[in-house]
């Protein structure tokens, strides 16, 4: 995800990356714009063949054509604030944190926006991802708190990152989970007894992450520095 030249400005774009962090296609969407909107993209999310991302330049989860690259749907987010992580289920259901009003909404494959979850012990929600049991894990800025919620949005587990100001978030097939801290810089590895490590430092501003299963390895925006760090696993 670029966020473009200035925030709000509809320039925003996606590139797609080679796994050995060579550009493949610096603009695969946004190129041309021909009816795209796209105006400040942050977290993104794919599942289905489809990928999600939320636009905080207009406060809509976006979706596009995973093989094509082509729009599909725009659902606008009520209220105001900071929307920023995505995590999606096979069944199109979304979810979206707003870091700013500390809370998770839920988007419905039909397009119904809810509010999923809010208050304690989500301090400035911002990276989501979905476990292998159908859960989805939040991860703050506020503090070093690893929450999952069931998918009828009870809190399940709790777990902490070492350090906190964490922005990214990924669960590997085994259950491990990866966090990165956007203030600190660090990764850290939780284990599925709920251990947690430092696996990584001196990333800058360390910013949501995905992982790619093929060469088992984290790919992380590094904001300040238009690039991304790849941590082989």
């Amino acid at each position: 995800m670029n966020r473009g030249n200035s925030e709000g400005s509809d320039d925003g774009f996606v590139s797609l990356i080679n796994p050995d962090g060579s550009v493949h296609t610096s603009k695969w969407i946004g190129a041309t714009r021909d009816g795209l909107e796209l105006r400040d993209p942050i977290g993104s999310a794919i599942s289905n063949g489809v990928l999600y991302t939320a636009d905080n330049g207009s406060r809509d989860l976006r979706s596009f054509d995973l093989l094509t690259g082509e729009p599909m749907e725009a659902v606008a987010i009520p209220g105001e604030g900071f929307i920023n992580g995505v995590a999606a289920t096979a069944d199109g259901t979304a979810y979206l944190t707003d870091t700013q009003q500390g809370r998770i909404y839920e988007i419905s494959a039909s397009g119904d926006v809810s509010v999923f979850a809010e208050g304690a012990p989500l301090n400035s929600p911002n990276g989501l991802a979905m476990d292998n049991d159908g859960n989805i894990v939040a991860v703050n800025i506020g503090d070093s708190a690893v929450i999952t919620y069931s998918p009828s949005g009870d809190v399940v587990k709790q777990e902490a990152a070492i350090e906190g100001g964490n922005d990214g978030v990924v669960v590997t097939g085994n259950g491990t989970k990866y966090v990165s801290s956007v203030r600190f810089g660090s990764v850290s590895r939780i284990d599925n007894s709920g251990n947690a490590q430092i696996i990584a430092r001196g990333i800058p501003s360390a910013a949501s992450m995905c992982y790619d299963s093929t060469q088992n390895q984290l790919v992380i925006p590094m904001n300040p520095n238009n690039s991304l760090a790849f941590i082989r696993l």
